[in-house]
């Protein structure tokens, strides 16, 4: 096997790997995802925010409460609400102003897209909303 063959068969499997990492394309329904970003800031300490997506449902934990409502998807874009349906449980003041925000944006979402792992939430304008892992 010549160097220059050698070569060209390592160069194309990088280029392969580089693509599945990029996973732009990859369903995000069918597992649960882990918020680790909103609104470009951590969480607050001690919370976890997570969400399940099937073809037509979310649902999750939104810090202090549960939720669920509605979720299509179509070509990249993503509408997941825009109403939900939230238990009633009250916690410290930094946590429901979180799980506000964390609602808003679900409902502000349009499209998705999962890179390197993460599944990125964005808005209208294509700025990130979430991050989860």
């Amino acid at each position: 096997m010549s160097r220059s063959w050698l070569r060209l068969a390592l160069a194309g499997l990088l280029g392969l790997g580089l693509a599945a990492c990029a996973e732009s394309t990859v369903d995000p329904t069918g597992r649960t995802w882990l918020l680790t970003e909103l609104n470009g800031q951590p969480l607050v300490e001690g919370t976890i925010v997570d969400m399940t997506l099937t073809t037509d449902a979310v649902s999750g934990s939104s810090g202090c409460n549960q939720y669920n409502g509605a979720a299509s998807f179509e070509d990249g874009a993503m509408t997941l609400g825009p109403e939900f349906a939230v238990t009633f449980m009250a916690c410290e003041q930094p946590i429901m102003d979180q799980e506000a925000a964390y609602l808003a944006a679900l409902a502000e979402t349009t499209a998705y897209e999962v890179l390197d792992h993460e599944l990125r939430l964005l808005d209208a304008s294509d700025q990130v909303l979430m991050r989860f892992e």
